[in-house]
């Protein structure tokens, strides 16, 4: 009797475990019918103009080029952002040139072959043998995709990143530096000038002058565009002071001498005409014919070794 007890207990307690496992379990999930669309999820969409500066810089010159050491920021052009990139290139006036002087810019838009950026990553021989860029691998070229890409986009305007075409520039005429010569110029070139004819011979303080003297100013004058003998309003004003010229003590017009290249613009005058023991400042002027106003140099803003710079002590 017991052994029959047992039995049924046994059947008993086995049935309701499985019922209870059974009740546990969880209905498969229904068929996820995205399952077998292929996302190919290793390739991107490149939505950019491959003959864009933006995609160059993303695959050409960042990676090959702005390496450290390089075109890193240590100097021009500057290959580490897509901005810095297009602003030392488009324009930009080159420092190295070859033997025929054939570039003026690193980019030319429209002209690759004008560029001397385009020349330096085609070309084997720019100045010396095997001087093609990158250097990292000398007088190997980029692979001609990458060289494609470049002399499309220049070809194509060398466009900027809102698609916008570079406009010519047109600086301002340069005359930082100038000369000082006795009496006997023309004939004789004697530059009197010289640091140890400066006050306590520093160069960026006041020419020493004795009164009397007949002397010439010669500034160094330089365009972009127009050539030195068309240039327009030019006046060399004198003044006691060193940031007034409204009511200068002197005007002089200078007399143009020379044919181009070398023509210069000189005035002639006598250190009589200005108080002695006394510091007299200059300002040069001049028009190149494409601005509105003529240029000035040393301005106000200029630092004050400049406005020295320009300037006379008039020995008694």
């Amino acid at each position: 009797m017991k052994i029959k007890n047992y039995i049924v207990l046994f059947l008993l307690s086995t049935f309701f475990i499985v019922v209870f496992f059974e009740a546990c379990k969880k209905d498969p999930a229904p068929k996820n019918p995205y399952d077998d669309v292929d996302y190919d999820l290793n390739t991107a969409l490149d939505t950019l103009d491959q003959f864009s500066i933006t995609a160059i810089h993303r695959d050409i010159v960042f990676p090959k080029c702005a390496k450290p050491g390089c075109h890193d920021g240590h100097f021009e052009p500057d290959f580490r952002t897509v901005e810095s990139t297009y602003s030392t290139l488009v324009y930009q006036p080159i420092k190295k040139n070859n033997v025929a002087k054939t570039f003026k810019y690193r980019v030319v838009p429209d002209s690759s072959s004008k560029s001397v950026f385009y020349e330096r990553i085609s070309s084997c021989c720019f100045v010396n043998t095997n001087d093609r860029m990158p250097q990292d691998n000398i007088g190997v070229a980029l692979p001609d995709d990458d060289l494609l890409r470049i002399k499309t986009w220049i070809d194509n305007g060398a466009k900027d990143i809102f698609n916008q075409k570079a406009t010519v520039p047109n600086a301002l005429p340069q005359f930082p530096w100038w000369g000082l010569y006795d009496d006997k110029f023309p004939g004789q070139w004697n530059n009197i000038n010289a640091d140890t004819n400066r006050i306590n011979k520093k160069p960026e303080l006041s020419v020493i002058v004795a009164t009397g003297k007949t002397i010439t100013v010669i500034p160094w004058l330089s365009d972009d565009k127009t050539k030195v003998q068309n240039l327009s309003h030019c006046k060399l004003l004198f003044s006691y002071q060193q940031n007034d010229f409204t009511t200068p003590v002197k005007t002089i017009t200078p007399v143009k001498v020379g044919t181009y290249p070398n023509v210069i613009w000189y005035s002639t005058f006598n250190t009589a005409d200005f108080l002695t023991d006394t510091i007299v400042y200059m300002r040069f002027y001049c028009n190149d014919g494409d601005h509105a106003t003529d240029t000035e140099y040393p301005i106000n803003n200029s630092p004050s070794w400049s406005k020295t710079y320009w300037s006379l002590y008039i020995k008694p």
